[in-house]
């Protein structure tokens, strides 16, 4: 991956020049933003490719501030990972709730830090083959169960080719059928967005709904690995379930 802008929306005024040279030295340009308007001006005006917050941050909402990111169209596709020195259930919660793609506990040494904000884009970008009709999802949703053919499948979720309104923030347990294998991968999901077909600038034929896997049971993360790594395919770009 080339160079990362990553925009740091923190308490500090600046990062210091040592940590500055530290992320440049690996790959990382860094922008950075002590309040909610700063970051939207640099959001306007610069191509940033992922956003870090400090959930710590006395005096902006950072939940909220990812929330208002997220919620808009020109900046929704735009990882976005908080980071506390706390991780209690309820951090973690309030993290999820905001939309974020990743939660990161504090402190972690810059090397290692880096290596999972590498990580969320090369998942972010990663391409999808267009799988619909060989793929199949069975769960459950108010009494009543469904099979639905599958749109595009990664790593970090899936999007699933259907018309049903399920809300977002529904817990979905899911079984995925991976073609002619047997043994389905069993895991829990999260609805996060309803695709419309007006979306078809991002790849979508059809409408659907964008799910985040939250929780695999038995090998079913290893298998779904597998699975995106032999049928990836590099010219497309799938954020449904970010």
């Amino acid at each position: 991956m080339s160079q990362i802008t990553m925009l740091s929306l923190d308490e500090k005024n600046l990062i210091s020049e040592l940590d500055r040279a530290g992320y440049k030295k690996m790959g990382i340009l860094v922008r950075s933003a002590t309040t909610h308007e700063e970051a939207i001006k640099i959001l306007k005006n610069e191509q940033i490719d992922i956003i870090v917050m400090n959930m710590d941050h006395s005096k902006v909402e950072v939940s909220e501030s990812a929330k208002r990111v997220k919620q808009h169209e020109e900046w929704s596709a735009i990882p976005i990972v908080l980071t506390s020195v706390q991780s209690s259930a309820k951090v973690k919660q309030l993290a999820r709730k905001s939309g974020a793609d990743l939660f990161v506990e504090q402190p972690l040494p810059r090397d290692y830090f880096i290596e999972k904000l590498k990580s969320i884009l090369d998942h972010k970008t990663r391409g999808q083959q267009r799988v619909s009709g060989s793929i199949a999802v069975s769960f459950s949703w108010r009494g009543s169960n469904y099979t639905c053919d599958v749109g595009d499948l990664s790593l970090t979720g899936l999007l699933l080719s259907t018309d049903l309104n399920i809300p977002a923030g529904e817990a979905i347990e899911m079984q995925i059928n991976l073609g002619a294998s047997n043994k389905p991968v069993k895991v829990t999901g999260e609805v996060v967005r309803q695709v419309l077909a007006d979306k078809r600038r991002h790849g979508a034929e059809d409408g659907g709904i964008g799910i985040r896997f939250q929780k695999f049971k038995a090998d079913g993360q290893q298998r779904i690995e597998s699975w995106v790594a032999r049928t990836s395919d590099s010219s497309n770009k799938m954020a449904y379930y970010l």
